[in-house]
């Protein structure tokens, strides 16, 4: 949606009646159909509805493909970044371009004209939670037949759509392009649709303050529009007059008349005059960070001033923003950072109190602002260049918009919450342990010449804390001196320790890869019991992972590269073997209160549970759709709750610096309850330290505890 500095607007609303099947991709349940009487506690999208294809029987060609519509849309004839996810459409819905896919098939697109597909885009807002979408209507088109005739047959299939899903929808008028005096042509358009068509009678028109909504946009702006403030202030009475309640999309600074505002107090009159005011915020801020910035020093003097006006507040958030291919701007100008960006301002609106959003958009693809399902394998052999998801599921977005309905709501979050008070996590890393509030800031940081890769980290009850580095075991206290030193002899090749355990007599349980021992040390230091492990191979950094003793006495140690879990008893004979599969590196093997053990697979991507018969009772792995991609999950501990707290560990991995969840939390029916991200260890220069082996940044993490639960299931 080309406006001026930015992209437009996508809602969302959120949840209705008939018993319409959810997608597949969804739980199989009753939705019920979203209240259309407020906009209060809905989240919504913006729905452009404007793509045309040369056979969708509209005459416009390629309209919003291509730059010229009428020419075949392919290679430098392209005004999209983003690529939409045709799969789940069927053969008539699909439109062959001059783009190639990498297999030498043509790449396709979908049409706005095309009925099956406004109403599979509006099945999907409903499968999952979103509660409806203001349809745009561009106003410059509005004196052209055949461009009114589309946008009918659009709103015909939006209002088909909403009925048969249950979402809600209102009609947005975006003023931009009209020149001075054609600002009355709006109202003349709705007076038809209102009287003629009878729009705001459907039973899922979108409603507010008892009044069917109507909102325009592109009002105060400082771009020199030809069309005047006057105008648009006589257009808010008319529809006033006509018994609306209106929304008004107006500039950031609007409060202010700075930047991309006017300084004209009839702006002020106007906004008055309305119901809702929705500053557009596209491209006003860049990274999570500053749209927490955004928050509190504009959106939050915004809601109050409305307040104080008895005006409703609707702030605009946006996944990101890429315009290179419509306008030769920087391809992916503003980066999803994979859904992070958009995460960080809807809970910077819930943190402030908003009872609303607006989401910029569900099926904006020129400007990259899209929501719907889009392809992380866009068409690019032949000259393309597109952004994609960064290799999330193609419904990520969707699913996160259907997040922020439920916490606007109140209910119960499913993904990425970042707050609670009452957590504390110890975090071992590349040369260091770190200690993280339930902020997810450091609050105690430990870093030394001479620790490297740190994959074992206690606290203690006495407030000190354990780790295993490459040379040894150290304990240190809370002022970082060192209480406590047992090192390995230098000898080359025998150095490598990978793991400790404080014991309840006081030692030490200590993996000793080089010299293929396991130990238990005293606090003189005194090794009091020890035995040979059997042969773990040539590589002395690959031999063995981690060792634990188990509540029976016994000893479970992960072999790498022999792809095995043993468990030894105190002779050192073996007692129970697991056998991984090929494919397998096991990190670590944790036994459970039940008697089963659970193991961490590093290199397959998956964390199993398994009976002692050898059979799995429970898997997470790369087919369970997280929100994120599961990498190396290496440091795992088991709450109380019987919840497991996984480090996702980029150590090493090829797409590492694309990771943005560093840890999470998930419940044995696999929904995630928090995330620590990679933002949460970098900014402000939190951890300014590089491995010095591969130069690669010291958040690749491979050590966790949740403090204050049993640190004996980690």
């Amino acid at each position: 949606m080309n406006r001026s500095a930015a992209p437009f607007i996508l809602l969302l609303v959120i949840l209705q009646t008939c018993l319409v099947q959810p997608l597949a991709a969804q739980d199989e349940k009753i939705v019920q159909p979203v209240d259309p009487g407020t906009l209060t506690g809905k989240v919504m999208v913006g729905y452009q509805g404007w793509f045309n294809c040369p056979e969708d029987g509209a005459g416009l060609g390629w309209k919003h493909w291509a730059r010229l519509g009428h020419r075949q849309f392919g290679p430098g004839n392209v005004t999209v970044d983003l690529w939409p996810d045709v799969s789940e459409l069927d053969a008539d819905e699909r439109y062959a371009t001059g783009f190639r896919r990498a297999d030498g098939s043509r790449a396709e697109v979908f049409s706005s004209a095309n009925r099956k597909t406004v109403l599979r885009h509006f099945r999907w807002m409903q499968g999952y939670g979103i509660d409806g979408a203001f349809l745009q209507r561009f106003a410059s088109g509005l004196s052209n037949a055949r461009l009114i005739q589309n946008k009918n047959l659009v709103l015909n299939h939006v209002r088909e759509g909403a009925k048969e899903s249950g979402r809600t929808f209102a009609v947005m008028y975006d003023l931009s392009g009209l020149q001075e005096g054609e600002v009355e042509r709006v109202f003349d358009d709705w007076t038809e649709l209102r009287e003629i068509q009878r729009v705001a009678e459907d039973a899922q028109y979108q409603r507010h303050n008892g009044k069917p909504l109507v909102a325009v946009w592109g009002i105060g702006f400082s771009d020199d529009r030809p069309y005047s403030l006057q105008e648009c202030y006589e257009l808010v009475k008319l529809f006033k007059r006509n018994g609306c309640a209106v929304m008004l999309g107006v500039p950031s600074y609007w409060r202010e008349g700075t930047r991309d505002a006017v300084d004209d107090p009839l702006l002020k009159e106007i906004i008055k005059a309305a119901d809702v005011i929705s500053p557009w915020s596209v491209g006003r801020y860049r990274s999570p960070k500053e749209a927490d910035r955004h928050a509190e020093q504009v959106w939050q003097p915004d809601q109050r001033w409305c307040a104080e006006a008895g005006l409703d507040f609707l702030p605009v958030a946006f996944p990101g923003f890429s315009w290179h291919n419509l306008h030769g701007g920087e391809l992916n100008q503003i980066p999803r950072r994979k859904g992070d960006f958009l995460w960080s301002q809807i809970k910077a609106a819930e943190r402030i109190g908003c009872e609303m959003l607006y989401i910029a958009m569900f099926d904006e693809v020129d400007e990259a602002t899209a929501i719907f399902k889009c392809t992380n394998h866009p068409p690019t052999g032949n000259g393309g260049k597109f952004v994609t998801y960064e290799g999330l599921p193609s419904d990520h977005y969707l699913k996160l918009v259907g997040r922020a309905g439920r916490l606007l709501k109140g209910e119960p979050e499913t993904v990425a919450v970042k707050k609670e008070d009452e957590r504390r996590l110890l975090i071992g890393y590349g040369e260091g342990v770190l200690e993280l509030d339930g902020q997810n800031d450091i609050v105690w940081h430990y870093q030394q010449p001479g620790i490297e890769t740190v994959y074992d980290a206690w606290k203690l009850l006495n407030g000190n804390v354990l780790f295993a580095h490459r040379f040894g075991v150290r304990e240190v206290n809370p002022e970082k001196e060192t209480v406590w030193d047992y090192k390995v002899p230098p000898i080359k090749g025998k150095q490598e320790i990978n793991s400790c355990q404080p014991l309840p007599d006081g030692k030490v349980l200590i993996l000793d890869c080089g010299n293929q021992k396991l130990l238990e040390v005293d606090r003189q230091q005194n090794v009091t019991w020890s035995i040979d492990l059997p042969d773990g191979g040539k590589n002395v950094h690959n031999r063995y992972m981690q060792a634990r003793k188990t509540p029976q006495g016994t000893y479970l140690i992960s072999y790498r590269d022999n792809k095995v879990i043993l468990e030894l008893n105190a002779e050192g004979k073996e007692v129970w073997r697991y056998k991984l599969n090929e494919n397998d590196r096991a990190f670590t093997a944790i036994r459970l209160a039940n008697g089963r053990t659970l193991i961490p697979c590093i290199t397959s991507y998956r964390i199993i549970e398994v009976d002692p018969q050898g059979k799995i009772t429970w898997i997470l792995d790369k087919q369970d759709d997280l929100g994120f991609e599961l990498l190396y999950p290496v440091g795992v501990q088991v709450r109380n709750n019987g919840n497991l707290v996984v480090i996702n560990s980029d150590y090493h991995h090829r797409k590492g610096m694309d990771n943005d969840v560093q840890a999470f939390e998930i419940t044995r029916d696999k929904r995630v309850l928090w995330t620590l991200m990679k933002t949460d260890l970098e900014e402000d220069g939190k951890v300014p330290v590089v491995e010095r082996g591969t130069k690669m940044p010291s958040h690749h993490l491979l050590s966790i505890q949740v403090l204050g639960e049993p640190a004996g299931l980690k």
